[in-house]
């Protein structure tokens, strides 16, 4: 009893917290690694990056018990210095210099890091001195340093946008409990020292409430940073956001799109934009292409590279046979795009423009409404023998831009396109395959669940419906991995045609499709998504619409205004046009056994082996990071409910009103004290040294508890209590407890 008691009144440091401080660095260390590694995921083999930072792990573990700490300092700068240098020495650019200052600029001004080509490069280069320094100062128990150092290197991807809430969530958690908790480690050895002074016992009672008050107050900073972070990450306003446009409440498929600028991420459930955009005049209609997109992430697609100033010069046209193409455009609402059918050649018009690294025109600072301009372009024209016989001798730009995919990509995605395609004979025909595989076996709908993994493996493995850009996005991966170059593009469908040459574009006709590369012609259009419901589910949306108040939803060529009688249907061949010749090759090469595969159908999709599918879509199982962040709330909570006597308070109500049956002599001991403890309640706490006769005596307790107190007394001088007089004194406790 005396041991309990010293220990009680003594300054005993808190054992493991050292392993919770490291434990706790560790995590805010793994958010930046966590997302240096999806940056090297999404663009190549993340071996070297692994063995880069497990090196510098290393050598901050070796050097911590020797190494001074303003060494350790100049050792992180040495590594991010040689780390600069690496990185300029092995830029293909020419001058390297000069795109060093280009990356570094555009990351200061908020550009992800996934939009720079050389990002690879960049990660590893960058890696050695965070992870060095952060574990260095975490051995030698100089915490807040540590947090400061992995801190840093999260903000900076924060800052890029790289880094997810989630990821971000957890490495503001770690950091501040790693402050948290070496603290308490701190504290705990200071308390150890105090204790070891003998003849203190003044100074240890301050030291001793100094540290409980210390160790309260990192309690309840822990409970809330952890806490608080984990609840808000599941908040629809935290945990993600959608881009849209002002005029329309939710997520739509004009804002995922056409507003996603240069990151774009798959969205969920979605919604049509009636309101005109453009009023086109062109003598065909053609897909009004926005925008081109060649990094997938998994999740979504990111355009690399920077614009540049356009002059006014006629551009370079598509390197086979094309067709002059002129249009005419204006804006009927304020809108932050130039559409153009591909590929775009020359442009005027009011509004400035620059030209993309992927040859598409986009606006300075975006149209105004009554603005037009006007495009020539040269639409590519080539027969389907022409495309078969194209043949695979991709240009290294475009293979290297526009073949990559993250390694986490599941192999059987590849697998799967492989035996679908088992009988094309070339890229022509892979595509042509994967296109209709696409269109007939997957259903048109806005109303989807987005999943949390690779959407294309998702697409194609465990869905059933989506809408364009889970179409386009499964086609350019699938093309992919047969070493077909392709990429991810939105902008406009034709729109409503209101004139033998002119036509209006709503919101609602943004669209993504393909683009597969094809040598000595260029880039040809594919779109495998199912025409006829998205073109019904379009057409509902505007009759919608014109039920609604304020909807600019019409023009004064449209809806009941309209006098123009179709006799074509407006959309363009989804391919390319031909040139007069070779018409009778259209056809579609058969897929693997002259058919679609049946293991493949819309209804039980399966695996590549063909395994059927039951049918019953079981809810993804949380992310890594998810996992690790609801683990971090569980004990986050526990410790809030904890320092705030909850679960204390409910042991003490379970102790208090359930006793379990042991032996007569700890029964009656038991129902003794629940007995004063109720009185210690309604009365007063025993005074120390007070009998407990006297203690009775002074509260009045009445004949039942004198009675418990009675029978605890012969058990504790007598030595001898019947299993009857057991029953009776817990009978007693459970009275008073149930009338208290």
């Amino acid at each position: 009893m005396s041991g309990v008691a010293s220990r009680l009144r003594g300054p005993v440091p808190w054992r493991g917290t050292r392993l919770l401080a490291l434990l706790a660095v560790a995590l805010a260390l793994g958010a930046p690694l966590r997302t240096m590694y999806h940056l090297i995921d999404v663009v190549g083999d993340p071996t070297l990056f692994l063995a880069v930072a497990a090196g510098a792990l290393v050598a901050a573990a070796v050097l911590a018990r020797v190494l001074h700490p303003v060494l350790a300092l100049a050792v992180g700068a040495l590594l991010f210095g040689a780390g600069l240098v690496w990185y300029i020495t092995n830029l293909s650019t020419d001058p390297a210099f000069s795109a060093l200052l280009r990356d570094t600029a555009a990351l200061l001004t908020g550009r992800r890091l996934l939009q720079i080509a050389n990002v690879r490069l960049w990660v590893i280069s960058f890696a050695p001195a965070p992870v060095f320094l952060t574990t260095y100062f975490a051995l030698r128990r100089w915490y807040v340093t540590a947090a400061l150092a992995a801190g840093t290197a999260l903000g900076f991807f924060v800052l890029t946008t790289d880094a997810t809430v989630v990821t971000t969530l957890l490495g503001v958690v770690g950091a501040f409990a790693a402050i948290g908790f070496g603290t308490l480690d701190t504290v705990g050895s200071a308390a150890s020292t105090t204790r070891d002074i003998p003849g203190e016992s003044s100074r240890q009672r301050e030291a001793s409430e100094g540290i409980d008050s210390g160790r309260r107050a990192v309690l309840e900073q822990l409970a809330a940073i952890i806490v608080v972070p984990a609840i808000l990450s599941r908040l629809p306003a935290v945990a993600g956001t959608s881009l849209s446009f002002a005029d329309e409440g939710g997520t739509t498929m004009e804002g995922s799109l056409i507003e996603a600028d240069e990151a774009l991420t798959v969205q969920g459930d979605i919604s049509l934009t009636p309101t005109v955009r453009y009023t086109v005049e062109s003598d065909d209609a053609r897909y009004w292409r926005v925008a081109a997109y060649d990094r997938y992430t998994g999740d979504g697609w990111v355009r690399t590279g920077n614009a540049n100033p356009y002059d006014g010069n006629r551009l370079q046209g598509p390197p086979g046979d094309s067709r002059t193409l002129r249009q005419s455009f204006e804006a009927e609402s304020d809108i932050a795009t130039v559409p153009s059918a591909w590929r775009p050649v020359r442009y005027s018009g009011d509004a400035a423009v620059e030209l993309t690294s992927h040859g598409g025109f986009q606006p300075v600072t975006g149209l105004a409404t009554g603005d037009s301009y006007q495009v020539t372009s040269e639409v590519v024209v080539a027969t389907p023998r022409q495309l078969r016989e194209a043949g695979t001798d991709y240009p290294d730009r475009v293979s290297e831009r526009y073949l990559s995919l993250p390694d986490s990509t599941p192999d059987r995605v590849g697998e799967t396109t492989a035996t679908l395609t088992a009988n094309a004979e070339n890229p022509y025909e892979t595509a042509l395959v994967v296109e209709q595989w696409l269109q007939n076996n997957r259903e048109y709908s806005l109303d989807v669940d987005r999943p949390d993994r690779n959407v294309a493996d998702r697409f194609l493995h465990a869905m059933n419906r989506g809408y364009c850009v889970y179409f386009a996005t499964t086609m350019v991966v699938m093309l992919r991995t047969q070493g077909i170059p392709a990429r991810f593009v939105v902008g406009y469908t034709p729109g409503e045609r209101v004139g033998e040459n002119r036509w209006v574009v709503r919101g609602l006709n943004s669209h993504a499709w393909v683009e597969a590369y094809f040598p000595g012609h260029g880039w040809i259009q594919f779109d495998p998504t199912p025409s006829g419901p998205r073109e019904a589910a379009e057409q509902a949306r505007v009759e919608e619409a014109r039920a609604e108040p304020n909807a600019f939803v019409d023009t004064s060529e449209t809806g009941a205004n309209s006098s123009f009688t179709e006799t074509e249907t407006p959309t363009p061949p989804p391919l390319t046009e031909t040139n007069g010749t070779d018409t009778n090759q259209t056809e579609t090469p058969a897929t693997t056994n002259g058919t679609t595969p049946t293991p493949f159908s819309r209804d039980r999709p399966s695996g590549p082996t063909g395994g059927a599918n039951t049918g019953l879509q079981l809810p993804d199982l949380p992310s890594r990071e998810e996992a690790a962040l609801g683990l971090v709330a569980v004990l986050g909570t526990a410790a809030g409910l904890r320092r705030t006597g909850v679960t204390q308070r409910l042991s003490r109500e379970v102790w208090l009103r359930y006793q379990r049956r042991e032996d007569p002599e700890t029964d009656v001991e038991r129902a003794f004290q629940r007995v004063m403890y109720v009185l210690s309640k309604e009365h007063r706490p025993r005074e120390s040294g007070e009998t407990v006769r006297a203690y009775l005596d002074a509260v009045d307790a009445d004949e039942s508890v004198r009675r418990v107190a009675a029978l605890r007394e012969r058990l504790r001088y007598g030595g001898d209590v019947t299993e009857a007089a057991a029953d009776e004194a817990v009978d007693i406790a459970n009275t008073v407890v149930s009338d208290r």
